[in-house]
């Protein structure tokens, strides 16, 4: 697991699971409070991994737009998206649908835009895991 937020009422963390990141599939936890969503995000294959990290890097870079981690054939399903609003907070959606009758829709809102150089840093260590 790799723990991105820790604050006392804020947990995030990313997990790439050795059985399935082979496949571009990573592990989202998150704990607000005692709400917790958990799951996989599974992009059907590395190329959503690759725009994923794109459109992160380019939301850093402008601070401003969108990038999402979704099953890429369809755009739907297991989603984890980010976003920069006009003033620059961060904020993170999550919405895990597909795993037997768990469903958890989750966002957080105003997160210090400091945390995004560390979501991008796991993509970037996750994609070097891709096979070749």
């Amino acid at each position: 697991m790799y723990e991105i937020v820790n604050e006392p009422n804020l947990t995030i963390a990313f997990d790439m699971d050795t059985e399935l990141s082979q496949f571009g599939v990573f592990g989202v936890y998150i704990k607000q409070g005692y709400n917790i969503c958990a799951g996989y995000i599974d992009p059907s294959d590395w190329s959503g991994i690759h725009r994923g990290y794109k459109d992160l890097v380019e939301l850093y870079e402008n601070c401003k737009g969108t990038a999402t981690f979704t099953y890429v054939l369809t755009g739907e399903g297991d989603t984890l998206a980010f976003s920069l609003d006009q003033k620059g907070a961060l904020t993170m959606e999550i919405n895990i649908c597909t795993t037997y009758n768990y469903k958890c829709n989750m966002t957080i809102e105003s997160l210090d835009q400091t945390y995004l150089p560390r979501f991008i840093e796991f993509f970037k260590v996750f994609l070097e895991k891709e096979p070749k």
